[in-house]
């Protein structure tokens, strides 16, 4: 009998000890989620930024691409008028 108590103590401890752990990991889960929206929401921004910079520096280059090529016609039409 005695044994039977000292075994029911035991799984008792057990069961205390792995519930104690389950509600630690829910936490560490909990704040996991929660860092990562946040990461998520600041990555996107930073993407969103970069993206724009990218725009602005392909309109810059179609602008000086045009440009050359207006300053190219222009010479070959002055030089076949004059």
């Amino acid at each position: 009998m005695q044994e039977l108590k000292k075994n029911v103590v035991e799984m008792s401890d057990v069961t205390n000890q792995n519930q104690m752990a389950i509600e630690l990991i829910k936490q560490d889960i909990k704040s996991i989620r929660s860092e990562t929206a946040t990461h998520n929401r600041l990555s996107e921004k930073d993407f969103a930024l970069i993206h724009k910079k990218i725009d602005k520096i392909d309109s810059r280059l179609w602008a000086v691409a045009a440009l050359i090529i207006a300053t190219t016609f222009g010479k070959l039409l002055a030089d076949l008028f004059m």
